[in-house]
């Protein structure tokens, strides 16, 4: 019986060894698993550090290197598309080629579909506007616009006025007139011109021949800064000589287009205007916004192209 007793209290000794030594292994292992945590949270916390730190240095880590083992390969860089090469722009002409200044009168009483239809002629030219007419601002304006040198077509009194046909239009400068009543015309018709760089007679035959007249008309010119194109509608104009001698920038016409509006007719003047061109290095050539003179221009304004070289007036006054 002492054995048998002995036996079972070595087997309870063991049972209770045993007991005791897998509760010391969970405390121990339940102890280095929350080691392991903290210095797993430990070490999150300072990567998150790090990062904020990178983004208020202004520098981005570097992107994951993708290997050809990698699943998660990253789209490849994009790549800047080569400059474009800009588009070969229409050569101008040269400047050796002589140069023909077309200026084109009347425009104001015509409806704007021709005046448009005229300025949409892609080569530079001036037009000149009479005052006070139905059509004046508009004209201006549309030449404006489409690029073209607007002038006032200043209205002067012919020798015959006022016979049939030799009415140069309300509010003109007339011969009778005193002084203050001419330079205050000639104001009046400069203030109805929107865009105006410059002036040209209309008709002005019993004017412009006249020094003292021309010269109450051009000094109001040249307070404005404007130049002056003697048209010559009279072989004796005293325009072009006396504007020269104010220093008022000047120029003086060499050929008319359309006295005859036939297109043969024009066609040899707007020859004549080429060829003088070529011997004096420059020419004014005037028309008129007639529906034939307009259809003339469509014609001859693209078979003279390396010929001459169109410019506006105020490129030929000096």
């Amino acid at each position: 019986m002492a054995k048998s007793r002995k036996g079972r209290d070595s087997s309870l000794a063991l049972m209770g060894w045993g007991v005791l030594m897998l509760l010391l292994g969970l405390g121990v292992g339940m102890l280095l698993s929350q080691q392991g945590c903290n210095r797993h949270q430990a070490s999150a916390k300072q990567e998150g550090a790090a990062q904020k730190s990178e983004k208020k240095k202004g520098t981005v880590p570097p992107p994951p290197v993708a290997h050809k083992d990698n699943p998660r390969q990253e789209p490849p860089a994009k790549v800047n598309p080569p400059p474009e090469v800009a588009k070969p722009q229409p050569a101008e002409p040269p400047a050796s080629l002589p140069s023909l200044a077309l200026i084109i009168d009347d425009l104001g009483y015509m409806q704007p579909e021709l005046v448009t239809r005229l300025c949409s002629l892609p080569i530079p030219f001036s037009v000149a506007v009479l005052p006070y007419q139905e059509y004046t601002r508009e004209s201006a304006e549309i030449a404006h616009r489409l690029g073209k040198e607007v002038m006032l077509h200043l209205p002067m009194e012919p020798i015959g006025y006022p016979a049939p046909g030799r009415d140069p239009g309300p509010d003109a400068v007339l011969f009778n007139l005193p002084e203050a009543e001419i330079r205050h015309r000639v104001r009046m018709a400069l203030d109805d011109i929107p865009y105006r760089a410059g002036v040209n007679n209309h008709m002005g035959s019993r004017i412009t021949p006249d020094r003292a007249r021309m010269s109450w008309v051009l000094q109001e010119l040249k307070s404005r800064k404007l130049f002056f194109v003697d048209s010559r509608t009279e072989k004796d104009s005293q325009g072009y000589a006396l504007a020269k001698e104010l220093g008022i920038p000047t120029a003086q016409r060499k050929v008319f287009l359309d006295n005859d509006k036939a297109f043969p007719e024009m066609e040899k003047q707007w020859e004549r205007a080429i060829k003088l061109a070529g011997v004096d290095g420059s020419v004014i050539i005037i028309g008129h916004i007639y529906p034939e003179t307009v259809e003339a221009l469509e014609k001859l304004v693209p078979r003279s192209k390396g010929r001459v070289r169109f410019v506006k007036a105020s490129a030929l006054v000096k």
